[in-house]
């Protein structure tokens, strides 16, 4: 299944999840008045029908009341969701992982995460901690990738080697992929109601016990606590019917997708023991993909591992058996999983994370060991292009792996701290002949222009192919700081590039990821399904492609009018007489990212076509089909380019 049909089968489970949410609400309200109505019956000398009662003012109450704590509770989540994967990351426990940490086991974490956003082509998510929680464990959560998280527990980063946390990783980064991290989150709003019901249900279980006890030991309360049974009766059946209904829509959603994302990270990083090995090690540990926190439960679908433990397993169980789960990467395995830790001791060597071992054959390797100019002009593959668009390969990954250790330290330290500001700046600045006069525009002291200054050289002195990964390593830095700091940066970048009094197109790029990963952009949840009503933004798109191609007029109108036609009857050649423009274009992709998965397929194949109509490539035109990339949500990998 490729990337789009991915995006597009998780785009309608979640109309599934609103078919079944109103499913179990009918359930659960019936059964509740069932269970009410038995009550009463049991207990009343006066006996009536189901008619009756049906009739009766109590059960349309009782009913209202259900369905008030169903929705109220849900609407109550999906607020309190509203920022994204954060908003998860908190309710787990979760703090923020330092970019610019010292401890080896979480520097190991940086970099595999940054090295499987390199192959991906997405966004570096903010990196949180459970350190409460020694289990094995992990989840991402977040709307789009300005808001994407990815939390690993303490646990994680204690018991698996770096092949064993790569594959894990890798798992995390198909969800992200697959469409799976947006559902998920949605479903856990969704079905916070459900879960509310089961939660009152067990705390007036512990309730009803203490009562019990009390009845024993203190005569005088008989009387009021028989009054209290039948309503606590009453509220536990409500309680195990939202829980029950909460699990099975959950694991109707989620177990099918977490052996999709097992299998895609196998497919991504080509080492089907690595996350086979993670796997294991919570089989191994006994109990140890648990998670202690009080909203387990909520986040069970969308962790690594099975994160709460319950009766029915086989049946509930977000996640199929490790077993299955292991013997579906690879049948031969599990025999071996189980003999590597009959003999693997918690506080040996190789439980602590070692060097990566390329599963990769010899030939694969080397893509960044020859420096790359800007202006360098290779002939590339236009159909491998396409097919790698959400689908990065083994290949991708070493390439990212190699080009991430090719990057001089001192850039990714500056990416990493306080400096991340400066070095943005600095990758604005790199081509102006006088950064100087531009750099009198900011309020800086003399060391800060002076570092500015210093970081524009490195750069520009640095292989060409380094310019992204640092932006993206600088933009998750930077995603840390409050709202308005935010704002400030994206404001003083605007200043850097009016100051020539000219925009590049390596700036409209910048400026366009920066705005995507700070900027507080609000997106439309209702789909477009027709590219009829995107016409206009099409001609924005493929005008501003054409015109920045260095083509003649001739060339460039009939490269404009064969990519046109795809999608409409329509002459939009007069398009091609208005300048290019970055207000216009950054319109047309907020306009085109609202299209269904299916319909974004063509648009990137016809956006690669416009781009690398002759076959060869340039790094501005890499850097602008990123863009388009990210603005449509579907994530380009890497060029595997070898001048």
């Amino acid at each position: 299944m490729s990337f789009y049909q991915n995006q597009d089968d998780a785009r309608r489970k979640t109309l599934l999840l609103v078919g079944y949410f109103l499913l179990a609400i009918i359930m659960i309200v019936s059964l509740v008045n069932l269970a009410v109505y038995v009550i009463l019956f049991l207990s009343s000398m006066e006996k009536f029908s189901i008619r009756q009662w049906l009739q009766s003012p109590l059960c349309w109450a009782i009913a209202g009341i259900t369905l008030l704590v169903i929705v109220g509770g849900s609407l109550l989540r999906i607020t309190q969701l509203g920022k994204g994967g954060i908003s998860v990351a908190l309710m787990a426990g979760a703090t923020p992982l330092d970019p610019a940490t010292q401890n080896p086991k979480e520097r190991i974490l940086i970099n595999v995460v940054e090295e499987m956003s390199i192959a991906s082509g997405t966004s570096i998510p903010r990196i949180f901690v459970m350190q409460d929680e020694m289990g094995i464990n992990a989840f991402v959560a977040g709307t789009e990738p300005r808001n994407t998280i990815l939390a690993v527990t303490q646990g994680t980063l204690e018991k698996l080697n770096r092949d064993e946390l790569q594959g894990v990783i890798g798992h995390e980064f198909s969800h992200i992929l697959n469409g799976d991290m947006k559902l998920n989150l949605k479903l856990m709003g969704v079905l916070a109601g459900i879960l509310l019901i089961g939660q009152l249900g067990e705390f007036l279980l512990s309730g009803s016990r203490r009562r019990h006890y009390n009845r024993h030991h203190h005569s005088s309360s008989n009387k009021s606590d028989a009054q209290l049974i039948p309503l606590g009766l009453a509220l536990m059946v409500i309680g195990y019917v939202g829980l029950f209904f909460g699990r099975l829509i959950k694991a109707a959603i989620s177990r099918q997708r977490e052996l999709l994302a097992d299998a895609s990270s196998v497919q991504f990083t080509r080492n089907p023991e690595g996350i086979a090995s993670a796997l294991y090690a919570i089989h191994h540990y006994s109990g140890h993909g648990l998670l202690l926190n009080r909203h387990a439960e909520d986040m069970s679908h969308m962790c690594f591992g099975t994160a709460v433990k319950h009766r029915l397993n086989g049946m509930l169980a977000t996640h199929p058996p490790i077993e299955e789960r292991v013997r579906s990467i690879d049948a031969t395995l599990w025999p071996r999983m189980k003999a590597r830790f009959k003999n693997r001791s918690q506080h040996t060597q190789e439980t602590a994370p070692t060097n990566r071992t390329s599963p990769l054959p010899e030939q694969a390797s080397g893509f960044s060991a020859i420096p790359y100019s800007a202006d360098t002009e290779t002939k590339v593959d236009t159909k491998q292009i396409k097919a790698s668009i959400g689908t990065p390969t083994p290949q991708h990954q070493l390439y990212a792996h190699e080009l991430h250790d090719a990057i001089p330290i001192s850039l990714k330290s500056h990416a990493h701290n306080g400096n991340a500001e400066w070095l943005l700046y600095a990758l604005f600045l790199q081509g102006d002949s006088n950064p100087t006069n531009a750099l009198k525009l900011l309020a800086l002291t003399t060391n800060q222009a002076s570092s500015i200054k210093n970081m524009v050289e490195n750069l520009t002195a640095s292989d060409a192919r380094f310019r992204l990964p640092i932006l993206d390593m600088t933009l998750s830095t930077l995603r840390l700081k409050p709202e308005e700091q935010r704002k400030k940066l994206l404001q003083n970048c605007i200043t850097l590039i009016k100051a020539d009094r000219r925009i590049t197109l390596s700036e409209f790029v910048y400026y366009f990821l920066a705005q995507q990963a700070l900027g507080d952009r609000k997106r439309n949840v209702r789909s477009i399904k027709s590219f009829q009503k995107v016409e206009a933004s099409l001609a924005v798109l493929f005008s501003t492609i054409v015109q920045c191609s260095g083509d003649s007029k001739q060339k460039q109108r009939d490269n404009f009018q064969q990519i046109m036609s795809y999608f409409s009857k329509k002459d939009f050649t007069p398009q091609l007489d208005q300048p290019a423009s970055a207000n216009a274009l950054n319109h047309a992709l907020s306009r085109l990212s609202h299209l269904t998965p299916l319909l974004k397929q063509p648009l990137v194949d016809a956006c690669v076509d416009c781009i690398l109509h002759d076959e060869k490539v340039v790094l501005k035109e890499i850097e602008l089909l990123r863009a388009v990339c990210e603005a449509l949500d579907c994530p380009m990998p890497p060029l595997l380019i070898n001048p």
